[in-house]
């Protein structure tokens, strides 16, 4: 049996499409969370401490260092790499954590080529977290691919994109390629993959300090399950709309 080498080291880089889910991109601070200067900060024993390895973060975006993505609740990220940096090219990249933009919208093609030119060296491994499914589905990267995404949008997704495997699970791998479902399942998703890819007790420490990972790849619930859910959430939403339109009525 073939053993993975684990990393003693990481270069990750997040590529941001505006506007981003803020919750979808909070996963990275699960890689910042192996680096030294970190569990320095945490006061751990010495033994915990030797575990840690360097990590350089990149945050990417086509409008380039100083300037600001807009993400969800009124918030900016500050952009350290523009699509034509030297340090997030082809070969550069470790990690790519690709977090969800608006569903609707259609990348740039310096969007889609930047992330075909990483699919094509096939060094980088691809993290896709909930609507990231759209930008990576326009450029190729689930062709062929065994992927899962977020369930209200699934098929969406399978119409958009014919060409992938779609599953319903929190997340998936195939290859280099990591897809996650809705929002909080990118979680699940990186405690996978620290496991996969750093040394199991570092791993295992993040994840316990994060409390992530404890969730099965596989939902709790069946789809038809949280199918029958959301449509007793609306008939409930329904019932409450008409029942107050109906108190404020009465109230003019």
């Amino acid at each position: 049996m073939t053993t993975t080498a684990k990393s003693t080291s990481l270069r990750v880089g997040m590529l941001l499409i505006p506007p981003v889910q803020l919750l979808d991109a909070a996963g990275i601070d699960a890689f910042g969370m192996l680096a030294p200067d970190y569990l320095n900060a945490c006061g751990l024993p010495q033994p915990l401490l030797d575990l840690a390895i360097p990590v350089s973060i990149h945050y990417i975006s086509q409008s380039g260092p100083d300037s600001h993505v807009p993400m969800t609740s009124s918030t900016t990220l500050p952009i350290t790499d523009s699509l034509t940096s030297p340090a997030v090219q082809p070969g550069q990249l470790d990690v790519l954590l690709i977090p969800g933009p608006d569903p609707n919208a259609i990348p740039d093609r310096a969007v889609v080529d930047f992330l075909r030119a990483h699919q094509k060296f096939d060094r980088t491994d691809f993290l896709i977290i909930c609507t990231g499914n759209f930008p990576a589905g326009y450029a190729g990267l689930l062709d062929g691919k065994r992927v899962t995404g977020p369930r209200g949008l699934l098929p969406k997704l399978k119409v958009k994109f014919p060409a992938a495997k779609f599953v319903d699970r929190r997340w998936e791998r195939d290859g280099r390629v990591w897809t996650s479902g809705g929002i909080t399942n990118g979680l699940d998703l990186i405690a996978a993959y620290l496991h996969y890819k750093v040394q199991k007790e570092l791993a295992d420490l993040v994840c316990a300090m994060a409390e992530i990972g404890d969730r099965p790849q596989d939902y709790d619930a069946g789809k038809a399950s949280n199918t029958l859910w959301w449509l007793w959430l609306i008939l409930r939403s329904l019932v409450k709309g008409k029942a107050k339109h109906g108190k404020d009525k009465k109230a003019n």
